[in-house]
């Protein structure tokens, strides 16, 4: 079944200079039209959320100008995105980025994006049996609750409870008092965020981090402050310090458990400094756990909030979508005292959650011993897999050693990513550059690849990407062999 849609009102629009600081270094290197090239950057961008559907583009004149390109070459992108159903134009009116008219119902599944290669999402699918049994429960408990409204603005006791306790056994003792549950990770900083934060506040975030934490502070009209990440030696405290003393931002969010995209785990020691830290600027620590039980070689240690003193404040928040299934939207907020004042701003973002999801998940997250450790090694092979298969695709390539997590952050040989990205649109593949993961762009030698897609499509995949990054770069090198014919060599 496919969606239909008429035509879209913009819901915003981007200005010229503003579209060509996400697009990056878009030009192709070889004989590539540079209208395509231009075409496939955009589409990059919308797949990715970089910009979002319902926005209204610039003009082919002004978008060509700050670019230094013909008027010809923007009206050809454009051209190519009408084509492919990403550009509506109307007479009159500014062109809107769409996605395609006849995309299908479930494009994971069926239709033209069947033979898509997701590379751009790092979640793991569903344990069925879990899941199955998960729903099962929560039919089951169901008629306790069907006499009643079925409305839980901070969440069901039995989820909090089992949240709770998992806590509790991690080494950070809490009670279900101190548990709101959201609607995932997401909404939880959403949550956070317009509790915490005015429109224009410095918010500090690692560089690279997290995709969906730079579009949901774009989205607040936050001001974004980075804390460069070093592949080699981690986290710079000492310069989060400088930040703090110089800029007080309003809030810091951290990643610090195989952080997304590198998977760099910060030690026992670090975690205490970041508590420190909190307490001496009085600056409010966001830590994100989504997949703090994914450590494929060593487990994560305590909690950040299990360093720190009471001066501090350390919201923790974490989900189910990383470490059970992401189709099931449950997450939540851990605070030291009550989170009332994030249940206020929970409630006007989504009076309540399901109540389904909500016993599925206190069913899953009870369960984890039972599955998780077959997932840990399904995800350790598939990251054998796509380590071998970068080795035969991007031979010098480098790979960040993260412990754990879902992918792997990978530096190119040269500053494509970009135009890899774009290119591998036209193979067949979603790829998300290091742009991505960047508040102002840049990161322009690396992309992310997550190794949750099954053995076979996984190397397909990554075998595109190679094929993709040597299209960009112009070079006709077979892999395993540089531009002077030399092997190359993966440093992994």
């Amino acid at each position: 079944m496919a969606i239909s849609r008429s035509e879209l009102t913009p819901t915003g629009a981007i200005g010229a200079h503003a579209l060509a600081r996400r697009l990056g270094p878009w030009r192709p290197a070889g004989p590539r039209p540079a209208y395509a090239a231009l075409a496939d950057a955009v589409r990059v961008l919308l797949l990715d959320g970089r910009v979002s559907v319902g926005t209204a583009v610039p003009s082919e004149r002004s978008l060509a100008e700050v670019l230094d390109v013909s008027r010809t070459t923007v009206a050809g992108a454009y051209a190519a995105l009408r084509d492919t159903g990403h550009l509506q134009s109307r007479q009159g009116a500014r062109s809107v980025l769409v996605l395609p008219v006849d995309m299908p119902a479930e494009p994971f599944d069926h239709g033209d994006e069947a033979d898509v290669c997701r590379l751009n999402i790092a979640a793991p699918s569903a344990p069925d049996q879990v899941v199955h049994d998960a729903f099962r429960y929560a039919l089951e408990c169901a008629p306790a609750y069907l006499s009643g409204a079925g409305v839980y603005p901070s969440g069901l006791r039995v989820l909090t409870e089992v949240v709770a306790r998992r806590y509790s056994e991690r080494g950070l003792p809490t009670r279900p008092e101190q548990i709101l549950v959201t609607a995932g990770a997401q909404h939880a900083l959403r949550v956070v965020l317009d509790t915490l934060v005015s429109p224009g506040e410095s918010v500090v975030v690692e560089q690279p981090t997290y995709s969906g934490t730079l579009q949901a502070l774009a989205r607040h009209r936050a001001r974004v402050v980075a804390l460069p990440l070093d592949t080699s030696h981690g986290w710079d405290l000492d310069h989060l310090e400088s930040i703090l003393r110089l800029q007080r931002p309003a809030l810091v969010c951290m990643n610090p458990d195989f952080h997304n995209p590198t998977g760099l785990l910060l030690a026992a020691d670090g975690r205490r400094r970041l508590g420190e830290l909190s307490a001496r600027y009085g600056v409010p620590i966001v830590i994100d756990e989504t997949v703090v039980e994914l450590g494929l070689d060593r487990a994560a240690p305590a909690p950040v909030a299990a360093f720190a003193s009471r001066r501090a404040q350390v919201i923790t928040i974490g989900s189910v979508s990383k470490t059970v299934w992401s189709g099931l939207r449950v997450g939540w907020i851990r605070t030291e005292a009550p989170p009332d004042p994030f249940a206020v701003a929970r409630y006007d973002l989504g009076i309540s959650g399901s109540v389904m999801d909500q016993l599925a998940a206190a069913y899953a997250v009870d369960e984890l011993a039972s599955f998780l450790p077959g997932r840990l090694d399904t995800l350790r092979a598939q990251r054998a897999v796509a380590l071998d298969a970068l080795g035969d695709a991007l031979p010098d390539a480098v790979i960040t050693p993260g412990g754990g997590g879902l992918c792997l952050w990978v530096r190119l040989p040269r500053p494509a990513a970009t135009a890899t990205a774009a290119a591998a649109v036209g193979l067949g593949v979603r790829l998300t550059p290091g742009s991505g993961f960047a508040p102002d762009g840049g990161l322009e030698n690396y992309i992310r690849i997550p190794y949750t897609l099954g053995s076979d499509e996984l190397r397909r995949g990554i075998d595109l990407v190679g094929r993709a990054y040597r299209q960009a770069i112009g070079s006709g090198a077979e892999p395993g062999e540089d531009e002077t014919g030399l092997p190359g060599r993966l440093a992994v």
